[in-house]
């Protein structure tokens, strides 16, 4: 490790002390009932997507579900109306980018994971037609869409982990982070679609503004990745021939090679480890750098990153 970057001393005024309670606390002034409700506001947002040669990775959603007590149930807007199928291209909304998908109203309560319907096919069927999930490929200047399909034996939907709290007549925004570059499995004449969607409350995330200072040492055509890992979870071993060499990293953001900047958004509180990956197209070439932060609680923090620093 070369360089800790600590953030300390920060204190939350009362407004922030106001809306960490409305967001993930209990509130002793409005003690909930089984008929208490509170208002989740849902957005989605991507990682940055490696391979160059794809040029849309497009989701429709078609339904949302939320578990509660054991069961799913699908979500309704605050008027009560069903939801609005809604399409995206997931490679819009990149490095802090998101979209709103919807405010709708849930019982209040513990919430671990909330479930995405899409319109996509099971990997046996040959739709006639593109559905409304499928991604664009283009080669030696040729552009072709494709289906994404389910895996083999199907599922009930698409899976969104994180844990929030609906709090009785109180407002929480989550943002659902998807990650096109890990969720995406090339099978044969196949594109296979397996979301790891992860959630996480928006106003009690934190983000990263960094900078490579370095960055004029790769030429192209290399370019850097900065993967940002909870403290203690990487390893310094990545597989080099697997297209995901970072299984485990929480986020991501490419470095813009003529400046160095780059953003890292929707963290939550805590020490992360910023590993920066030097790539040859698509190709992991290595790791050229390891460096520890802390990030708090709704705040954003400026890192510069040095890869020819060998100093401890």
């Amino acid at each position: 490790m070369k360089r800790f970057y600590k953030l300390i001393g920060i204190v939350l005024s009362l407004t922030m002390i106001t809306l960490i309670t409305g967001c993930g606390g209990s509130s002793s002034s409005t003690p909930a009932t089984s008929d208490s409700t509170g208002i989740l506001s849902l957005s989605i947002t991507d990682k940055p997507l490696l391979d160059e040669n794809v040029t849309a990775v497009n989701i429709k959603v078609i339904d949302i579900e939320y578990h509660h007590n054991g069961e799913w149930t699908e979500v309704k807007d605050v008027d009560g109306n069903d939801f609005v199928p809604q399409a995206f291209n997931l490679l819009d909304l990149q490095n802090g980018k998101s979209l709103p998908l919807g405010d709708f109203e849930l019982p209040a309560g513990h919430y671990t994971q909330i479930r995405f319907m899409l319109d996509i096919p099971n990997q046996g069927e040959n739709p006639k037609n593109n559905p409304g999930c499928n991604i664009t490929i283009e080669e030696d200047g040729v552009s072709e869409t494709k289906p994404l399909f389910v895996p083999s034996g199907g599922q009930s939907g698409y899976k969104g982990i994180g844990e929030f709290e609906i709090i009785a007549d109180a407002n929480v925004s989550i943002t659902a982070d998807w990650d096109a570059d890990r969720s995406i499995v090339h099978a044969g004449d196949k594109y296979i679609l397996k979301p790891v969607i992860r959630l996480v409350v928006t106003e009690l995330s934190g983000w990263i503004n960094g900078t490579v200072v370095d960055v004029a040492k790769y030429v192209d055509p290399y370019s850097l990745v900065v993967y940002a890992y909870e403290d203690g979870n990487y390893t310094d071993n990545p597989s080099y021939e697997d297209t995901n060499s970072f299984p485990n990293a929480v986020t991501s953001g490419e470095v813009n090679m003529d400046d160095g900047n780059f953003t890292l958004s929707f963290l939550g509180a805590g020490s992360y480890e910023l590993v920066t990956a030097q790539y040859d197209g698509a190709t992991l070439i290595e790791v050229v750098d390891v460096e520890e932060v802390v990030v708090s609680t709704a705040v954003g923090i400026s890192v510069d990153l040095n890869t020819s620093d060998d100093t401890p």
